[in-house]
């Protein structure tokens, strides 16, 4: 009996799971329209229909962020404005999961620009003038600029004032503290360029 029963459960399970794989892209469908519905709740500018989220996306603070078409974000990436701050994303984008972008002034990602996992681009820093709390002094911030079909590798940190030049590479686990000139690879910490591609 004890076998029957465990073959009938075994079954069972397996058509379960097949009904579920049936509707599994319809399932996929439904989230991604619910995830996108969010976030152009969330964002002051109109989103494309070709947008591609790959989950949850947090859209935190004044949502002026602005999407090219053909975009695709992964799951749990964070897309910060603050003040005056703006992202402007090209065509044909993609930031993988886990990635926090945040914009005090500009930040403009350039067409065709890959974003590796768990990537931190901030265009701000805290203040930490002497003789007063870091946590409540005023930001600094300056611009960062990634031109188009540049390639910023998992895990790299961009700071505040920097420009990837058209078709760079930043390896993954690097910081990048200066710009970084056009078809160039650039590695480490801080990043320093190393080779033409």
């Amino acid at each position: 009996m004890k076998k029957f029963v465990i073959l009938l459960l075994n079954v069972l399970s397996a058509g379960l799971a097949h009904i579920i794989s049936l509707f599994n892209p319809l399932v996929k469908k439904v989230l991604q329209l619910w995830w996108l519905t969010q976030v152009r709740s969330r964002v002051i500018n109109s989103i494309p229909n070709s947008t591609q989220l790959d989950g949850h996306v947090h859209i935190i603070g004044t949502g002026n962020i602005k999407f090219g078409k053909h975009c695709r974000i992964g799951h749990n990436v964070i897309l910060e404005t603050r003040g005056n701050g703006s992202i402007t994303l090209g065509s044909n984008v993609r930031i993988n999961q886990g990635t926090v972008l945040v914009a005090y002034d500009n930040m403009s990602i350039g067409s065709d620009c890959l974003i590796g996992e768990y990537c931190s681009i901030r265009d701000a820093n805290h203040g930490i003038e002497k003789g007063a709390l870091i946590r409540t002094q005023s930001h600094t911030y300056s611009p960062i600029v990634i031109d188009g079909d540049c390639w910023v590798g998992r895990g790299s940190v961009v700071l505040q004032g920097v420009r990837l030049h058209k078709g760079s590479v930043v390896g993954a686990n690097s910081v990048v503290t200066k710009d970084i000139a056009e078809e160039m690879i650039a590695v480490g910490i801080p990043c320093k360029e190393i080779r033409l591609r």
